[in-house]
């Protein structure tokens, strides 16, 4: 071996030991944010609980309509062992779920035809946005009345209420391409399928996101509307119960959950779009 070979070699296994030392240092960094952020989420929400118990003995509050955290754990327990919370979680999970999946599908289609076809924008345009400026509580009694108080009615209203953040967002991310990513595909030989599929999806994929994100929390927002329309399962009707019983305690149980849902959801779909989309750099 001649002398330039040993040279370019001892080169080629320093290059690899740098090389394997910055992405071990990477990871620990990644790691150590990692759990530095958790730390300070189970601070946080530790700190608020206790100034939330200390609330107690001040003066003028009352136990029974500001109950402490002590009293509402109390009840948790027994609820949970029952199978009360967690068949009424499943129950608000599926029709939310089934909900934000219905609306998703309708949101992107129509935000990709509105923003690419004019004529259609333009006929849509006037339903689309008045019927975008109507709250979902207030289709409560038509949605009873045309799906009865079953789980049609349910999901009919958490779709109405996810559906138009998903719309917008689509069809903001879509009208924005640049031209010149659409000048580029056609110059390539792309047709329409293809520019559509490989180039304004992915280019307006980060609006689209964002919005999915945003309509997981308006399909909770809407769900409880839709629960206290008839219900007999549920998370919302559980905090209906409570109200009717005069439980406080099981009303706030029902916050609780519906906080802690829409945070799991919300880290749950972070989590999946960092892995299906490594090149989608979202640090939220």
């Amino acid at each position: 071996m001649t002398p330039d070979s040993k040279t370019v070699s001892t080169d080629d296994a320093h290059s690899r030991e740098l090389e394997a030392r910055f992405r071990r240092n990477l990871k620990a960094q990644k790691r150590n944010a990692v759990m530095m952020r958790v730390g300070l989420n189970i601070a946080g929400v530790i700190i608020a609980l206790i100034a939330w118990e200390l609330t107690r003995f001040l003066p003028g509050v009352n136990e029974v309509l500001f109950p402490p955290p002590s009293i509402v754990a109390s009840e948790v327990i027994p609820m949970i062992v029952s199978g009360e919370i967690p068949n009424n979680i499943l129950v608000s999970l599926k029709r939310a779920g089934l909900g934000f999946a219905v609306a998703s599908v309708l949101g992107i289609a129509t935000g990709v035809l509105t923003a690419r076809l004019s004529v259609f924008n333009f006929l849509t345009e006037p339903l689309l946005h008045g019927a975008r400026s109507l709250p979902a509580i207030a289709l409560v009694p038509i949605s009873v009345l045309w799906f009865g108080i079953g789980e049609a009615a349910k999901v009919a209203l958490v779709c109405w209420g996810a559906f138009f953040p998903i719309w917008v967002s689509t069809f903001i991310g879509v009208r924005d391409v640049h031209p010149i990513y659409l000048r580029s595909a056609a110059c390539l030989g792309a047709g329409r399928a293809q520019t559509l599929l490989w180039v304004i999806l992915p280019a307006a994929l980060p609006m689209i996101l964002a919005g999915l994100r945003q309509s997981i929390a308006i399909s909770l927002i809407v769900l409880v509307a839709a629960e206290l329309s008839g219900a007999t399962s549920g998370v919302a009707y559980m905090m209906s119960m409570g109200h009717q019983l005069f439980r406080v305690d099981i009303m706030f149980i029902g916050l609780f959950l519906l906080a802690a849902l829409g945070f799991l959801a919300d880290r749950l779909f972070v989590a999946l779009t960092r892995k299906l989309f490594p090149w989608y750099a979202s640090g939220h």
